[in-house]
């Protein structure tokens, strides 16, 4: 009798292990992908793919996986593995209709409106059930008419994507992002708060808001936004420099030292703190200890004029000291070689740092004269929307004077609405040879190639060192 039990006990246990074995896969899978897809309707896309690419090492031939990761890289911007995902998607089984779809709002995102876009308004026209698509797709599409700065196609869109989906959080984050570049921080804020009143738990949304408000001088409630997002993410860079920044508009120049100085601990390089930091010491008149700070702040981004202005000023006043303190005086007696050589020493260095002053003067106003046409030349595009020839202007000089990531934007609207414009190859040539990306710089190459037969190269070395040169030999 005993050994009869026992022998029930052990088939029990092995068919037990093999149901087990055999269902541990599918359900595992199916675990994260839950989740997954509640990180994806929550906006927290970094999140889902982490739990995505779990699941694709436990079954890499999963349809849903391969497209929800698809879906996630390309609302990170990872393109390069977006279609690669699709494409697995499709073979494994998965809707070639929503493969397609999901293609169209990569291009879309990607600012490659001109076919993308007429596809993407008859899908939302149809009124089809997609599911979460009605949403990714408005995002999309307003994603591409801001890269490709087109926003008055954005605005409409803005709205019925609100009248449509009203609850949708997203919709409210990207209207307070259109209001942030008209240059309305009211509405801005505004609109972020409806955000968070539908989704309290966003801490991008939240980011936004506290940046608008210390931006409008609204330290206190930018403040009380910040300290929740430490609360939440304690070395977040942007929300201790954002911090740091609120404490020195309200004269708390230590409290700001301390909280710039432990985001420069964990990330020596990171601009807007050098710069707060820079700055705070520039005008305490401590301009030594503020050149610690601004030459590698315009190391890292050599067009902005912040910087550069705050680092001339410090190094004139370091130049005019140092040009007093090394004036001749006649003294009695005999003077000697050393005298003479270190005299010469000291003037030398003095007017190096003057003109190095000066260089760094001379680029901002140039970078003002920039953007005052700048400024006439957007205004034109409203009129004219399709003058491929002003929007290479605008994004050349954004490129060199002012943000080259907005520069980028400019030139991605150029190839949209002319995909042979051949020196807005040769400008992205050069702009991804100095971030490092060969690839997409050779891409750009051999298509001037193609379109001009030239082999000599595009200039854009001297793009590449403008970047990554020191700031006193640049422009």
């Amino acid at each position: 009798m005993l050994r009869r039990h026992l022998r029930t006990l052990v088939i029990v246990v092995i068919v037990i292990g093999v149901v087990a074995a055999a269902f541990r896969k599918p359900l595992t899978v199916g675990y994260y992908l839950h989740d997954a897809r509640k990180f994806l309707r929550k906006r927290e896309s970094e999140q889902a793919v982490d739990l995505l690419e779990r699941a694709h090492r436990i079954d890499s031939q999963h349809p849903e996986v391969h497209f929800l990761l698809a879906r996630g890289y390309r609302r990170m911007g990872k393109f390069d593995r977006v279609m690669a995902h699709l494409d697995e998607a499709e073979g494994w089984g998965w809707s070639s209709e929503l493969v397609q779809l999901e293609r169209l709002m990569g291009a879309a995102q990607a600012g490659q409106l001109k076919v993308s876009a007429p596809e993407l308004y008859n899908y939302l026209a149809r009124g089809g059930d997609y599911g979460d698509t009605g949403p990714e797709i408005c995002e999309a599409l307003v994603n591409g008419y801001f890269l490709s700065y087109q926003f008055g196609l954005a605005q409409p869109l803005l709205d019925e994507w609100e009248k449509a989906y009203p609850d949708d959080s997203q919709c409210y984050m990207f209207r307070g992002l259109f209001f942030e570049n008209r240059s309305n921080p009211t509405k801005a804020v505004a609109e972020y708060r409806k955000a968070l009143d539908l989704a309290e738990d966003r801490a991008d949304v939240r980011l936004r808001l506290a940046q608008v408000l210390k931006k409008s001088n609204q330290f206190d409630e930018a403040i009380a936004q910040f300290t929740l997002l430490r609360q939440i993410d304690p070395g977040h860079p942007e929300v201790l420099t954002g911090l740091g920044e609120c404490f020195r508009g309200q004269g708390r120049l230590d409290a700001a030292r301390e909280v710039l100085e432990e985001v420069l601990q964990v990330d020596a390089s990171y601009f807007d703190a050098q710069l707060a930091l820079g700055q705070i010491e520039e005008t305490a008149g401590r301009p030594e200890e503020a050149m610690r700070w601004l030459r590698p702040a315009c190391r890292e981004k050599p067009s902005d004029t912040e910087a550069r202005y705050s680092l001339a000023r410090s190094l004139q006043v370091v130049g005019r000291k140092a040009r007093e303190s090394a004036a001749w005086i006649d003294k009695p007696g005999t003077r000697t070689f050393s005298d003479v050589v270190g005299w010469s020493w000291r003037w030398a260095r003095a007017e190096l740092t003057l003109h190095e002053a000066a260089g760094h003067f001379q680029f901002v106003a140039d970078a003002q004269m920039a953007m005052g046409r700048v400024q006439i030349w957007t205004d034109i595009i409203s009129t004219q929307p399709r003058n491929t020839d002003l929007r290479f202007k605008i994004g050349d000089y954004l490129m060199k004077y002012d943000n080259p990531e907005h520069g980028l934007g400019w030139m991605l609207s150029v190839l949209d609405i002319d995909p042979d414009h051949v020196p807005t190859h040769r400008a992205l040539e050069g702009y991804f040879l100095s971030k490092g990306k060969d690839d997409r710089a050779a891409l750009h190459a051999r298509k001037v190639k193609e379109l001009t037969g030239d082999e000599s190269g595009s200039g854009a070395t001297d793009l590449k060192n403008e970047e990554t040169g020191d700031a006193v030999n640049t422009r």
